[in-house]
């Protein structure tokens, strides 16, 4: 099942990076930059799945929620005092693992660490 994952991040680096190979040319300098180029992005994205993965966004919603209501005026509070939102004090943090966000993160990082070493030999 692991394999499969690797697999697809894989293609879909390939993919991403013929793609963007068009727009550079099929040259051996324009292949390695649309490789960087395809692998940061799917490296940022990965970055982003595991962020929002582990809950730290909805620790910082949380946060805003309480600071809104301890900030706001005197009549706004007392129609968000029945609001659970509001005046929940439990957290609710996220532990949804999505199971492409590690092979994503493992394929992006040796193909961003290959094509900075091709771009050194080329």
């Amino acid at each position: 099942m692991k394999l499969k994952f690797y697999s697809m991040s894989f293609l879909i680096i390939i993919i991403l990076t013929l793609i963007l190979a068009i727009f550079n040319g099929f040259k051996i300098l324009g292949l390695v930059n649309s490789l960087f180029l395809s692998s940061l992005f799917v490296f940022c994205f990965s970055l982003l799945l595991f962020l929002f993965s582990d809950g730290a966004f909805s620790i910082m919603g949380h946060s805003f929620r309480r600071f809104h209501y301890m900030t706001a005026p005197k009549r706004l509070k007392e129609t968000m005092e029945d609001d659970e939102l509001y005046t929940n004090k439990e957290i609710k943090i996220r532990q949804l693992k999505y199971p492409i966000t590690m092979p994503l993160l493992v394929t992006s990082s040796v193909t961003l660490v290959i094509a900075l070493l091709l771009s050194f030999f080329l």
